[in-house]
């Protein structure tokens, strides 16, 4: 009895420890002799380049601050972008970790990549390093755990390098998995984002698989669309973005897997040039250059500052058709003796009298405004006024006198519609069937009288 247990005991060891990850490879960065990398200083890079040991090869594609090996022992990332590409490996890969330098400054890297998609599904420490220059302890590591999906043998892993800092590299560890390898479950939507216009025939994305496993279908704004058990997708009433996603779990053949598909509805909003300004509705700033019409984006929601980038249309135009979906105007009010500029995020526009990016904050500032007889405006705040480009950038700033080759902006605004049935056109009339009184309310099919459907009015009797 007591043998048989001891024997049971050593084959469930045995099936433990063959499940168990072996580390297989080691790509050592700190004996630069057989890897022959540029030394002692930064080496940019306009396109990838190989790097092999004898053994391995891996590729380097450099960002800004390009790449080197350093004498103290280890490989230099240049921070933000830049890549390292390693080997395929002959065997199914469980598990990379990355060792940094000890004593380096932070620096982060995102998940591993196979191609654009993302496999790690675990990141252990968000930096290689403490931080910390004096920093004399071990080297930090970041551990890679691959999604059982992606663990087939001939992949080829990226690490890229998302940091304001540089990444410094000693050594990186290749694990291979000693355990059953399964399948991946292949989940995919035919399109990864729809861009649907209003009142225009909608093509449902198709769903594929290959696991055995049951697929959960779910979407987090049915309101805009919806998705059955099948994985057909359908319009909800609403505007707006919804992300659908498909789940399956792992089973005996095949890993378990995700796979999303984004919907965006909107419809289009028009902007007409304005000659006078009226309080508290939306405008569009716009330039026009070169026979060209360039129009003003907010900056990104995180901003305290910045110029204003634009979008551009070709033609001269009196007239634009912009997406629902970006909410590139600002809200012009009367605010003391002038104007204020507010953008989408309600951030006011004000300038520092320093520098001649835009200065975003929470209080209401009087910008003074002139209208002119070719359309543009002159508006100025704390001695700077608003001018497009320098003949060369396609950005707004101001500046206290006018710059060369710079043009004052115009303002396009928003035209909204007449009445209630225009606005259910333009902003809740999907190709779904669903009906609309006159009131705007939804009503069921037994319903008598003029109704909208499709965006269109029809009497039903």
């Amino acid at each position: 009895m007591i043998k048989t247990l001891r024997f049971t005991l050593m084959a469930v060891m045995m099936l433990i420890c063959g499940a168990i990850s072996a580390q297989e490879v080691t790509l050592d960065f700190t004996d630069n002799s057989k890897w022959k990398l540029p030394e002692g200083s930064s080496k940019k890079l306009k396109e990838s380049k190989e790097f092999s040991n004898g053994t391995y090869t891996v590729v380097l594609t450099a960002a800004s601050s390009g790449y080197y090996f350093n004498s103290d022992g280890y490989l230099m990332l240049g921070k933000k972008d830049a890549t390292l590409t390693l080997p395929k490996f002959n065997f199914a890969v469980s598990k990379i970790e990355v060792i940094g330098h000890a004593g380096a400054s932070a620096s982060v890297l995102q998940n591993i990549f196979v191609g654009n998609v993302a496999v790690s599904t675990e990141t252990k420490g968000a930096a290689l390093d403490t931080g910390n220059p004096q920093s004399t302890g071990d080297a930090k590591t970041n551990t890679y755990e691959i999604n059982a999906a992606y663990q087939a043998a001939g992949n080829q892993y990226t690490l890229k390098v998302t940091s304001k800092h540089n990444t410094q590299i000693t050594k990186i560890l290749i694990y291979k998995q000693s355990g059953a390898v399964k399948e991946n479950p292949a989940l995919a939507f035919s399109v990864d984002k729809v861009n649907h216009e209003v009142g225009t025939d909608f093509t449902a994305p198709t769903f594929s698989k290959k696991t055995t496993a049951t697929v959960k279908f779910s979407s987090d704004n049915e309101a805009v669309a919806t998705v059955n058990a099948e994985g057909v997708i359908a319009l909800g009433t609403e505007e707006g973005k919804a992300v659908i996603t498909a789940e399956a779990a792992e089973n005996d053949k095949y890993a378990a897997g995700k796979a999303t598909c984004t919907i965006y509805v909107w419809h289009y909003v028009t902007y007409k040039k304005a000659t006078e300004i009226v309080s508290g509705e939306k405008y569009l700033i716009v330039a026009q250059r070169d026979g060209n019409t360039y129009y003003a984006m907010p900056q990104k929601e995180t901003a305290n500052f910045g110029y204003l980038n634009t979008q551009m249309k070709e033609g001269t135009l009196d007239e634009l058709k912009i997406e629902s979906s970006y909410d590139d105007n600002f809200v012009f009010a009367e605010f003391e003796d002038g104007y204020s500029i507010q953008d989408c995020y309600g951030r006011y526009l004000y300038m520092d009298g320093e520098h001649a990016s835009f200065q975003l904050g929470k209080e209401p500032v009087a910008w003074e405004l002139e209208a002119s007889d070719n359309g543009t405006f002159s508006l100025t705040n704390n001695g700077k006024f608003i001018q497009f480009g320098d003949g060369t950038y396609t950005t707004f700033g101001a500046y206290a006198k006018k710059m060369d080759k710079t043009v004052l902006p115009m303002l396009f605004k928003m035209v909204e519609g007449a009445t209630g049935i225009n606005n259910i056109q333009t902003t809740t009339a999907v190709k779904n069937n669903v009906m609309y009184n006159i009131a705007g309310q939804r009503v069921n099919k037994d319903y008598k009288g003029l109704v909208i459907m499709n965006g269109k009015k029809m009497m039903v009797k």
